[in-house]
């Protein structure tokens, strides 16, 4: 058996993970977009060339030499002759997910129903053909003049139709189109056992894959925390979150329950806070009491930041809403993403008594396209369609979600409005100097308005300050993850996604996997 780390090792985000049995076959674990390696060369008005997409990005290193591309993308021939059964995508995070588009259709992807809804959404409302869930064909192009011949043109309603295996975690899944794709089942993908497990992240739809290869038991966890872990905690969410809450919090451990009576051989393993100094303990449960303590202390209009694509956090905030008597209102692109989700997943349907305290706010803009089209005009038939002029009546009434690329629409509110309103910061921190120089600048918009953050400030010396107490990490903490893998007990451990592989050496010595390739 190989295992090789593509990328993913010694660093967080862009994994590719190769895993091949001792006659050449194999598969793929994730196959993201690294951003800190992205970084080095492109940043949001440098972007690779999409007629040559596959040369560029093999020409930067950013792809690994594999013969799995797309033949309309004319990939050259590399000396690896691995036969990829399958590419597992553990989920919707662009750093797991990013470079799947390039992937040959006919390695089948493998993805449960959740994330098959949040690509679905992605591809509707903004799409690169590195990560295109519905393949559009290319083409050299054939006039002559002054185009290039090398150069790949997108054959706009020609598409490609890629193999894939939905797994859904519940009895009801929608069927999946076959105008784009070739379904298959879990068996067709793998000559021996394959399972697909869910894991609780902070995204929904994130699962573990364990798989038997050689005869022994493979496992990669993905990207994964841990929910409630006393029985107080357990009544806390049942009464305040809701059964459906609890059962997602509780995935990871199902996950590890099953992994112990496989006791695998190799673990795969997401290390993404062991080299934090200080490991945040929060988790939705301490994310709620905050947020719901904050909204209650004020009768201001309050703006709330978190990722939609959490589909957990957007919950808590509609409980939220629900609780303090106001309407929580979404942009068009982020109730694409839950209209989306429930079409796929009908556990995720919101009750009548949810939908009550939702609204769907109208951005200005003069025309609107695809998915983003059909939720508005689904908002407007159900009376949901928001207009400024009624939170400048009623500011007190609504909770607004609206994050940095969304925060011009508070220009259609008047000035006494915004004065003293309350702006929470749910969502994850600056990490590059990138980022910190998008929230410098939310922070003159903040400031401009008078606006009171929570969660973020920048600080007199002009520096920005995060604290924790609207955040709860998508990772594992430290404590939990060496209790994880000690009860687990697998003969050789693989750390992935982290930036420091010394944290397991420490405490498992020649069990960790410290190079890569690495044969058994």
């Amino acid at each position: 058996m190989k295992i090789e780390v593509l990328d993913g090792f010694d660093c967080i985000g862009g994994n590719k993970i190769l895993v091949v049995d001792n006659s050449n076959d194999g598969f793929l674990l994730d196959f993201g977009l690294n951003f800190s390696r992205w970084s080095l060369y492109f940043e949001e008005y440098l972007r690779p060339r999409t007629g040559k997409i596959l040369h560029d990005l093999l020409k930067l290193d950013l792809l690994p030499k594999l013969n799995v591309y797309r033949g309309d993308l004319e990939p050259p021939h590399f000396d690896s002759d691995e036969k990829i059964r399958f590419l597992f995508l553990s989920h919707g995070h662009e750093d797991h997910t990013g470079f799947s588009g390039l992937i040959s259709e006919n390695i089948p992807l493998l993805i449960t129903n959740e994330t098959l809804a949040i690509l679905k959404a992605n591809a509707e409302i903004r799409q690169e053909v590195w990560n295109e869930l519905y393949l559009r064909k290319r083409l050299r192009i054939q006039q002559e003049g002054i185009y290039r011949p090398d150069v790949l043109k997108t054959e706009k309603k020609a598409f490609i139709q890629r193999k894939i295996c939905v797994h859904s975690n519940y009895d009801d899944s929608s069927a999946v189109d076959s105008d784009y794709f070739v379904q298959l089942a879990i068996d067709d993908l793998w000559k021996d056992e394959l399972h697909v497990l869910p894991v609780y992240h902070s995204v929904i739809g994130a699962a573990g894959l364990v798989a038997k290869v050689d005869d022994w038991w493979v496992a990669y966890t993905g990207d994964f925390r841990t929910g409630p872990q006393t029985t107080d905690e357990e009544s806390f969410w049942r009464e305040n979150l809701g059964e459906k809450r609890l059962s997602l919090s509780k995935r990871t451990e199902r996950f590890f329950d099953f992994l112990k009576d496989k006791r695998p051989l190799l673990l795969i393993v997401e290390g993404t806070t062991v080299a934090r100094e200080t490991s945040f303990s929060g988790n939705e449960k301490d994310v709620y009491q905050s947020a719901l303590e904050l909204v209650q202390s004020t009768n201001k209009l309050v703006i709330v930041d978190f990722s939609v694509k959490h589909l957990e956090r957007l919950m808590s905030f509609l409980k939220i809403a629900m609780q303090t008597d106001r309407l929580l209102v979404l942009m068009p692109k982020d109730y694409a993403y839950l209209v989306t989700m429930g079409a796929t997943e009908p556990i995720w349907n919101l009750s009548d008594r949810e939908k009550e305290h939702l609204k769907v706010y109208h951005t200005a803009k003069t025309t609107f396209a695809g998915l983003e089209r059909t939720v508005m005009e689904q908002a407007r038939s159900e009376g949901i369609l928001l207009l400024p002029e009624a939170i400048n009546s009623r500011p007190s009434s609504y909770m607004i979600a609206a994050g940095y690329w969304d925060f011009h629409n508070i220009l259609d509110l008047d000035e006494e409005i915004l004065r003293g309103s309350i702006y929470i910061h749910s969502t994850s921190e600056a990490y590059t100097e990138e980022q910190q120089m998008d929230f410098l600048r939310f922070g003159n918009w903040t400031k401009r308005f008078c606006i009171k953050t929570h969660g973020f400030e920048v600080t007199e010396d002009g520096q920005v300050r995060f604290t924790k107490q609207f955040h709860a990490s998508g990772h594992v903490g430290a404590e939990k993850l060496e209790q994880i893998i000690s009860d687990l007990n697998p003969d050789l451990i693989l750390p992935v996604h982290t930036t420091n592989r010394e944290w397991f050496t420490k405490r498992w010595e020649k069990k960790v996997i410290s190079n890569s390739p690495f044969r058994l």
